[in-house]
């Protein structure tokens, strides 16, 4: 078994190394040998990052790095200069990944905003005195990464399901803070049926920065 867990880290990092722009087939045999290509896992995704092959998004203090999943998933990394998190971009261009984090990050800050609340209704629901489902679709619709939240669902063997209950949700965001942001998004689609009630896909209720 580790024979062959070793033999898959050895493809993935040559499948890596293989996409570097402007490099010698013998400088990508060096970087695997001198260990340029390293193991990481953030934010539940374990992937093989080449932080050699890594695109600046020009006037943007953040960079894209190449990555590759254990599931052989080609990703692009991205890191700002001065956020704790990164985010996981399946898109193709490292730029576009770059445009997608920051619109995630920006809905992350409007959510922060509003973080008083989500404790608030996290505590609610772990205590019963409020009750709604968290739906699968809700973490998508969040500011978080969709590599991330696959990641997160294997690990917690929800992969098969498309929801869970807001109590469950509550006690998986101490495991995972992060979920926060999934609860939010699931209150701002149960306020949106209650205010829409006749739109059959509501949308999200931006929050109005004070």
């Amino acid at each position: 078994m580790l024979r062959k867990a070793h033999r898959n880290a050895e493809a993935l990092k040559k499948e890596l190394v293989s996409l570097r722009p402007m490099t010698s087939l013998v400088e990508k045999e060096l970087a695997i040998v001198t260990g340029a290509i390293k193991r990481e896992t953030v934010n539940w995704v374990p992937m093989w990052v080449d932080w050699d092959n890594a695109v600046r998004a020009g006037a943007s203090l953040a960079t894209a790095v190449r990555a590759i999943t254990d599931a052989g998933e080609l990703l692009w990394y991205v890191r700002h200069d001065t956020k704790k998190h990164g985010y996981h971009s399946s898109a193709d261009d490292p730029f576009h990944a770059v445009e997608q984090a920051e619109d995630a990050w920006n809905h992350r800050r409007r959510v922060r905003r509003d973080w008083a609340r989500v404790e608030v209704v996290r505590k609610d629901l772990l205590w019963g005195r409020r009750k709604f489902r968290v739906l699968v679709q809700d973490a998508y619709d969040s500011a978080l990464c969709s590599l991330g939240i696959q990641w997160f669902l294997k690990r917690m063997r929800l992969s098969h399901v498309d929801g869970i209950s807001g109590r469950t949700a509550a006690i998986l965001m101490k495991i995972e803070p992060q979920l926060g942001f999934v609860i939010h998004q699931a209150l701002e689609r149960e306020t949106a049926a209650v205010l829409f009630p006749d739109d059959p896909t509501p949308g999200r209720v931006d929050i109005i920065p004070s």
